[in-house]
């Protein structure tokens, strides 16, 4: 089952490598990628959201996203897998970033624009629109870089949203309990 995944995986590196290579997405996608790195473009809509006061409870929401994102893939899931980059099985595939260090399964970037996507779009879902469009792009560049393969992006893509699921629930909970136990009292005082 691995090898056939590998072998399917590989194929798509190799056709994204051979048809859609150009020089806008060579000078593109690195910067796309970079926005990535940890987390950054969501650390920043995190503490802009955490600054307005409509939107502090999906600050709060993206900072939990982000941290379990950032825990369960660089703590759990890419230790237990040790599933090398194609960077690193491919040394010879010309690369317009560092190869990273660490392994491959599953795709840091993606998982947590993904999770960050939901929670956006959750709050407002224009710039939830714009948030998921960012994420398919942050995705796309791990590809095209040759950083990731498609089973690392599209496990990333479904723990990302799987993690942010759970806390848009848990926060909904946690306002109704806030909000209605509020009015209880409050009645009962009277």
């Amino acid at each position: 089952m691995f090898a056939m995944i590998q072998r399917a995986d590989v194929r798509v590196l190799r056709l994204i490598q051979k048809y859609l290579r150009c020089s806008l997405f060579d000078t593109i996608m690195p910067y796309i990628s970079l926005v990535g790195n940890i987390g950054a473009v969501w650390v920043t809509v995190m503490i802009v959201f955490l600054l307005i006061p409509q939107y502090r409870d999906s600050g709060l929401e993206l900072f939990g996203v982000l941290a379990i994102c950032g825990i369960l893939t660089n703590f759990v899931l890419k230790p237990l897998v040790a599933r090398p980059r194609p960077c690193h099985a491919f040394p010879r595939q010309e690369l317009l970033v560092p190869c990273p260090t660490d392994f491959s399964f599953p795709s840091g970037h993606t998982m947590s624009s993904f999770g960050a996507a939901l929670i956006i779009y959750n709050t407002n879902q224009a710039l939830g629109v714009i948030a998921f469009i960012f994420a398919f792009l942050i995705a796309f560049s791990r590809l095209y870089l040759f950083v990731h393969y498609p089973s690392d992006v599209i496990t990333g893509m479904l723990l990302g949203l799987a993690s942010s699921f759970p806390l848009i629930l848990l926060f909904a909970a946690l306002c109704a309990f806030v909000y209605y136990g509020s009015t209880k009292i409050r009645r009962s005082d009277r």
